[in-house]
């Protein structure tokens, strides 16, 4: 009976994980596709939308390159955020993030906030040329 029970198993799992992968994969694939990416400045209240691959693939390549960091969002650093962000992907997930403008534009850090109440960020300090790009991206809103 054991033996029964044990195949039994071992067929059940082995027909979930072949029947799952398909839909595990077109999962992963819809949501790592950006569908738009929506900035708002914070002091001109202005917001802009990005939906050109080569416009999002410089905001998304720009952190997937940076330099991570822990940030605290005190009082501080939340006075000021230049803008806000928000990256769509094609599932329908969202993920949001601050942006700090520095030295005219030539630092860039950006931060996720995964909750609203999180005061720890998971940040990413741009190199000088992918912030120098992002901000002539920005320039319109800031």
């Amino acid at each position: 009976m054991l033996k029964i029970r044990f195949a039994l198993s071992s067929l059940l799992l082995a027909v979930s994980l072949v029947m799952g992968a398909p839909f595990a994969f077109a999962h992963s694939a819809l949501s790592s596709s950006v569908q738009k990416i929506e900035v708002t400045s914070i002091k001109m209240k202005t917001l802009k939308t990005f939906i050109d691959e080569q416009d999002m693939n410089a905001f998304t390549n720009s952190i997937k390159k940076a330099q991570h960091m822990n940030i605290l969002l005190d009082e501080e650093s939340a006075g000021s955020i230049d803008c806000k962000m928000t990256i769509t992907y094609g599932d329908g997930s969202s993920r949001h993030y601050f942006i700090w403008i520095m030295d005219d534009g030539r630092d860039v850090l950006i931060a996720h906030q995964k909750y609203p109440q999180d005061l720890h960020l998971k940040g990413y300090e741009l190199s000088q040329k992918n912030s120098l790009h992002l901000t002539k991206l920005l320039k319109n809103i800031l």
